[in-house]
């Protein structure tokens, strides 16, 4: 029976690994990019050199410190979304998310070389990494970047072709008043 289960179970859990893998990448190598775009003011350019120079157990600290201070901030959206008012709720925790991973990605690009140096996250690190590596060479994600390949194609030429639509109808209109 449990065999039965796994072999059932274990599809629909790759394929939902997959998407928030998918998900959570995209939201990391985006969102650091814009941290990194912010961090070029004087004032957080010193504090980065500070915040590389601390030793594992500071650094550590500093990059769980975004995850603790949201955690309260998830909790009123999860209240919110209970009290009746989903859409403050649900938007309450997608900013969470998008700061909350923005910080903490920039953190990691800071903090990586004194976090590695700590031999339990150096384990988890690598684990990670190699499940992520098995992941992305999984039938369902290779799926899963096919149908994004295809809605990528298919957005695009919707709007490529809404887009000749109004600049022809902004054309012929320009024609027909110039007739006038």
């Amino acid at each position: 029976m449990r065999r039965f289960v796994r072999r059932l179970l274990t599809p629909p859990m790759l394929v939902l690994a997959a998407l928030f893998l998918l998900w959570e990448e995209w939201l990391w190598v985006h969102l650091e990019a814009v941290m990194s775009r912010l961090a070029k003011t004087p004032a957080l350019r010193k504090l980065e050199t500070r915040i590389a120079r601390l030793p594992p157990a500071a650094a550590m600290a500093t990059f769980l410190t975004p995850s603790i201070l949201l955690f309260p901030v998830n909790l009123a959206g999860i209240w919110l979304t209970a009290q009746g008012r989903p859409a403050a709720g649900t938007s309450l925790l997608i900013a969470a998310k998008l700061v909350g991973t923005a910080v903490v990605a920039h953190l990691f690009r800071i903090c990586r070389p004194a976090l590695l140096s700590l031999g339990w996250f150096r384990w988890l690190h690598d684990a990670f990494l190699h499940l992520r590596s098995r992941l992305y060479h999984s039938e369902p994600w290779l799926a899963a970047v096919a149908w994004k390949k295809r809605l990528a194609r298919r957005l695009r030429a919707a709007f490529a072709r809404s887009r000749r639509s109004i600049l022809a109808s902004r054309w012929h209109a320009i024609r027909a008043r110039l007739r006038r």
